[in-house]
């Protein structure tokens, strides 16, 4: 049960980035970019960094960077067993 929970909470948080990304022009399909999420309870997010790997220029580093603190904040309730401070998530575009 808490699997599926945690599979249903990660689903979310990539939806909800993925509507509050602002994608710039000339993105090219097949971005994958390993995003640690710092927030405290209640989803507020408190840091962004972007990992590795990482294929997206600089520019759209800093969109999906923004996209996550525009999310802010992210889905929590319901969620509260399977909250994480930090986590690691994988952020896709395929055009």
């Amino acid at each position: 049960m808490a699997n599926d929970l945690l599979s249903q909470y990660a689903g979310l948080i990539q939806e909800v980035v993925t509507q509050n990304w602002r994608r710039p022009a000339n993105t090219p399909p097949g971005i994958r970019c390993s995003l640690r999420v710092r927030q405290i309870p209640g989803g507020e997010v408190i840091g962004v960094t972007i990992g590795s790997p990482c294929n997206a220029d600089p520019l759209i580093q800093q969109s999906i960077i923004e996209a996550v603190e525009r999310a802010s904040p992210l889905p929590y309730m319901g969620f509260e067993s399977v909250f994480q401070s930090s986590l690691n998530f994988n952020f896709r575009y395929d055009g």
